[in-house]
């Protein structure tokens, strides 16, 4: 997993803290120079007042660098599955906190045909579903904002 053992701690005191909050996580990732790949792991925490009204939020991302696997750069299936499973490692990490939460799993994945993350489409909504119960939010940007905008912008 990407968040470190502190870094889950801080996480769960700011959850803790703010019972009333919606969670949204997501990840994106990058390309790099010379054959690395910049992954972005976001979890963002929405302050709900007593009552219902959205009253700012915290971020938590984390960065991983890893090596890039040799895939067709039109077709990055291997790239965004790898999103994915940050993304749950990360949920079912904070599992115990998030029970009883909230919670949307948002994912850079597109349905449109037309866009190279679609070949990951079908097979990370399942890896989610399969892991953690949950249904995912795709692309577009704007319902999937914790990885399509969060992410995006740490991945860079």
């Amino acid at each position: 997993m990407a968040f470190s053992n502190e870094e889950v701690i801080a996480i769960i005191k700011a959850l803790d803290e703010n019972p009333n909050s919606r969670i949204f996580i997501g990840a994106d990732s990058q390309r790099q120079k010379r054959k690395k790949v910049k992954y972005a792991t976001s979890l963002v925490i929405h302050y709900i007042d007593e009552n219902g009204i959205g009253k700012g939020a915290k971020v938590f991302t984390d960065i991983l660098i890893e090596d890039a696997l040799k895939e067709n750069l039109a077709k990055p299936f291997r790239r965004m599955m790898r999103e994915v499973e940050l993304v749950t490692e990360l949920y079912m990490s904070l599992e115990d906190a998030l029970l009883e939460r909230d919670v949307e799993i948002h994912l850079d994945v597109s349905p449109n045909k037309e866009a190279g993350s679609n070949v990951a489409h079908g097979a990370a909504i399942g890896y989610v579903k399969g892991m953690i119960g949950l249904d995912p939010v795709t692309k577009p940007a704007s319902m999937s904002f914790a990885a399509s905008c969060v992410a995006d912008k740490y991945s860079k």
